[in-house]
């Protein structure tokens, strides 16, 4: 026999359970799977949806909610059909109803290609000034940073994990920043191989301003090309309050996808500012104008072989304002620099992180956060 919850619109089920408004039992005796198999095969309900495929697809995720809090749902009176009427009518203009969103299922839409040109290519970030953002995580704390909440243009969630999972964490959201997709078009969108069913276009921040500091320590970036080591990087250099980081030509795009899933979110916080330099000579113009007193390539150089010898960095002073550079993962530092740790008229120094026997060099990012956390380390003595 089918129950009488046919009569009541499945739409208005879905949204008053997401609510927690809808009396519920706590036997967990199969009732909701018995309801919903009455109402996915019922005739009634056929012209609320565009297909019974589609009906069946939403049924699924109301018996998943169910099943993931472990209730079953009963009504306390019978909604009459004249109600249910009201009820339909009001639901498919209120915004709270998950379903009532367009569903975009063309590979061909503007808002998909742009993520996808977003994503492959440089050009088009620098082009729209935005980037894509993948994953629950960093596009959460990106909506609920104030700082950076206004940089998310637009997210696109997967239907499959809408209802589940984002319907009241984004509930905040107008109708023009939230697009829901299927889930086929929502793997073209990701460059994770297993996509978490969110993604977002966010614009690339410009902080006209560097935050200043007591001591301030700068990070360059000379041709650091791998985007899990770029990330890090920036995470790092969060972590220990460095004052912004200067990009030289040959790194790694900061704004890459894949840097910006390593680095978590720091890429767009307004205490660290991201400057791109033409070359050597003008970061350094750059450093002077932040009244920057020393800088410190990180390589090694021994005394047998000329030049001046590179220090251990818990030897350097890092309470003056000062700069660390980052060469290259196999390449290291490009000539100019090189050539400028030579040049005795220069105030710039070679430092090392000191190691056991045997071993040639340390990953960038290992080499680069040893130090920053010395700098760090010193910060914290003197406070």
């Amino acid at each position: 026999m089918v129950p009488d919850l046919f009569e009541v619109n499945v739409l208005e089920l879905v949204d008053r359970i997401i609510r927690r408004d809808l009396p519920i039992t706590t036997q967990k005796n199969g009732m909701a799977e018995d309801q919903l198999l009455a109402l996915t095969h019922s005739s009634k309900l056929v012209p609320f949806f565009s297909s019974r495929t589609e009906m069946l697809r939403k049924g699924v995720f109301m018996l998943l909610l169910c099943r993931s809090r472990g209730f079953a749902w009963t009504t306390q009176q019978q909604t009459t059909k004249k109600h249910a009427h009201k009820t339909r009518r009001s639901m498919a203009m209120s915004s709270r109803d998950p379903f009532s969103k367009d569903l975009i299922s063309s590979p061909k839409s503007k808002s998909v290609r742009l993520v996808q040109n977003l994503l492959a290519k440089r050009k088009k970030r620098l082009e729209m000034g935005q980037t894509v953002v993948e994953g629950p995580k960093i596009v959460l704390e990106l909506l609920a940073n104030p700082f950076t909440q206004s940089l998310v243009q637009k997210v696109f969630v997967s239907e499959d994990d809408y209802l589940l999972d984002y319907h009241e964490k984004l509930s905040s959201l107008g109708d023009s920043q939230l697009q829901l997709v299927t889930s086929e078009l929502m793997k073209s969108m990701t460059t994770t191989v297993s996509p978490q069913g969110i993604v977002a276009i966010v614009d690339i921040p410009s902080y006209t301003t560097v935050p200043t500091s007591q001591n301030p320590i700068y990070l360059v970036l000379d041709g650091v090309s791998d985007p899990g080591n770029v990330g890090t990087l920036l995470r790092s250099s969060l972590a220990v309050g460095c004052s912004g980081v200067i990009f030289l030509p040959g790194s790694c795009d900061p704004w890459s996808p894949k840097v910006v899933r390593s680095a978590m979110g720091s890429s767009f916080s307004p205490r660290l500012p991201i400057v791109h330099s033409p070359c050597w000579q003008s970061a350094l113009a750059t450093l002077q104008s932040w009244n920057v007193e020393n800088v410190y390539a990180a390589t090694m150089i021994d005394a047998g072989r000329g030049g001046t010898e590179s220090k251990p960095h818990f030897s350097i002073d890092w309470l003056k304002p000062s700069a660390l550079v980052i060469g290259n993962e196999g390449a290291g530092l490009n000539p100019d620099i090189r050539k400028a740790i030579n040049d005795h008229k220069t105030n710039l120094k070679a430092v090392h992180v000191p190691m056991c026997p045997g071993i040639e060099s340390l990953n960038a990012a290992v080499c680069g956060s040893v130090i920053l956390f010395e700098y760090s380390r010193q910060c914290r003595r003197t406070a």
